[in-house]
């Protein structure tokens, strides 16, 4: 239990339901989904809520408070539509400033965009509900509220290393943007395939497991058999028969017992990965020049001659070719318009694979 916050994504006008959920959070708001705000749009959303608070405050002692208007339009307040056309235009605009500073945050971006379109996508015109009454129920005044909501907007305005030193030094995914999965409704011969396909794979080791089982049966009474009979006739003592008889048995359950379990365990050992050390995966602020700008990424001609910027519209990905370089891999419309290869040079800070990812966040929200 906790006081909860949601992400959901409905057509135009429509009433969310928890089908509609792209992300929710427990007890903490999510600084990506304010990404997606501008300013203008957080003015008229805190002015919509201090008018409401003060229409409620002279009845807060009411016992029927809950039930009087006043509380339902300020309730209905907290609630935070943002048509996608729009959230899309300020994503487009404060994303890279942000992973100019901040470029670990790329890998965390793409996944969590690559989420909320999936939901985008279901609707013709869809609108981005950020659902915040829960996490009022922290505080007693919408001052105090509303400063946590401009922390996450911080982030999108004036990144600077003291936010995430002041605010949250060990974001992770899921304090970053939420948690949930992504959005994917199969329809009937989908799923039928899925069980014409996986079905017929699954009874056949089923019955390939079965069959080897009766054959080592046979082949262990067999050699019981063999080895009882043997004994018999060479030593005349049906007591080292009967022994001879349970022998393999016995082997067998030595095996299981005392040999396979240590190969077992030194199997594991071998193959198992050390965890990544935090300092491996702390978002540091880079306090330097940055190749991302607001349109596009700063390139070099193959003979570093010559530099540019290449739009992110034109950029179908990202390939890392060494630890401080990146070809940008164009679209065929495109190519004509920059020289080939388009190469982007680091400082020996920057990490390419970063900056590649920075770069496929950049390239997939210039298509939406």
């Amino acid at each position: 239990m906790g006081n909860r916050t949601f992400l959901s994504v409905t057509a135009e006008a429509g009433d969310g339901e928890y089908e509609d959920v792209a992300f929710e959070t427990n007890n903490f708001l999510a600084p990506f989904w304010f990404s997606l705000a501008s300013e203008e749009q957080y003015q008229r959303f805190r002015e919509r809520l201090i008018s409401a608070w003060n229409a409620v405050k002279p009845h807060l002692d009411n016992e029927d408070l809950e039930d009087m208007p006043e509380w339902e339009a300020f309730a209905e307040a907290l609630y935070w539509p943002i048509p996608w056309d729009e959230a899309v235009m300020q994503l487009r605009q404060s994303l890279p400033v942000t992973l100019a500073r901040f470029p670990a945050l790329g890998p965390y971006m793409l996944e969590w965009l690559e989420t909320l379109f999936t939901y985008v996508r279901a609707h013709p015109s869809p609108v981005v509900h950020l659902e915040l009454a829960q996490y009022f129920h922290f505080y007693t005044d919408p001052l105090e509220y509303l400063e946590q909501i401009e922390h996450c907007l911080h982030l999108w305005r004036r990144p600077d290393a003291l936010w995430f030193d002041r605010w949250n030094d060990d974001m992770n995914p899921y304090l970053l943007g939420g948690e949930h999965i992504p959005k994917r409704v199969a329809n009937g011969e989908e799923r039928k395939q899925e069980e014409t396909t996986v079905t017929p794979e699954i009874e056949e080791k089923k019955r390939s497991s079965q069959q080897s089982e009766k054959l080592y049966v046979w082949l262990l009474a067999i050699l019981s058999g063999a080895l009882f009979l043997g004994a018999l006739l060479l030593f005349a003592n049906k007591w080292l028969a009967v022994l001879a008889f349970f022998l393999p048995s016995i082997c067998i359950v030595l095996w299981e017992l005392l040999i396979r379990p240590k190969k077992k365990i030194l199997h594991s050992v071998k193959k198992e990965r050390p965890a990544p050390s935090l300092a491996a995966i702390k978002i540091a602020y880079y306090d330097g020049t940055s190749p991302i700008k607001l349109q596009g990424i700063e390139a070099v001609n193959l003979d570093k001659t010559d530099s540019f910027t290449v739009l992110w519209p034109h950029i179908a990905r990202a390939q890392v070719s060494s630890p401080n370089q990146i070809e940008l891999i164009l679209h065929t419309e495109a190519e004509g318009l920059y020289p080939s290869p388009a190469l982007v040079i680091l400082d020996g800070v920057l990490a390419a694979e970063l900056i590649a990812s920075a770069v496929h966040c950049m390239a997939h929200l210039s298509r939406m």
